[in-house]
């Protein structure tokens, strides 16, 4: 199974200290770590969103939560962007940040069609992250989008990575 949680680090100037202690206490269970936040000339923004891939462990897991439930200013949201029940993820409207995880089976059979995707949608995706690992026995892919723009554009991304077949997406936002 694969497990990512994301993090809301609402005001990252009083809170980033407080987050980065209890992530590298629970350390041992993660195995990929992305963070990003707006930054340009102009801006610095104190909002900051980390991803985190987690090792197949739920009691780890599940300490790392109670952890990071006790910090005031964070929101967590969890994703297992390898499960195929129900719906697909979709963007809402208002969402101000969009990630999507996609999990990426017989992925040499099937990862140029991938690519194509994505490179069609490039303007949608800002942050990508590609992981490749084994997953009860099977080569597979793991890719985390972080995706900007007009809902409808992540949507119809989702809706055509979903259409591939081998491909399980998944969303979380914020805002």
């Amino acid at each position: 199974m694969v497990r990512i949680i994301a993090i809301r680090v609402i005001d990252r100037i009083k809170e980033s200290g407080h987050t980065q202690k209890v992530l590298s206490k629970h350390s041992a269970i993660i195995k990929s770590r992305l963070g990003f936040h707006e930054l340009n000339e102009d801006k610095c923004s104190r909002e900051a969103y980390i991803l985190l891939h987690l090792k197949n462990d739920e009691l780890g897991e599940k300490n790392l939560m109670e952890d990071l439930d006790k910090i005031y200013g964070i929101e967590i949201k969890r994703m297992n962007p390898g499960e195929r029940t129900g719906q697909p993820g979709t963007i809402p409207a208002g969402s101000t940040v969009a990630v999507a995880g996609l999990i990426i089976k017989n992925r040499s059979e099937i990862i140029s069609e991938v690519q194509k995707v994505l490179t069609s949608f490039g303007c949608t995706i800002r942050t990508r992250l590609g992981i490749n690992q084994e997953l009860n026995g099977e080569e597979m892919g793991l890719i985390l989008l972080e995706l900007i723009g007009d809902n409808s554009e992540m949507n119809k991304l989702i809706q055509r990575l979903n259409d591939l077949g081998d491909v399980s997406v998944r969303t979380i936002t914020f805002g």
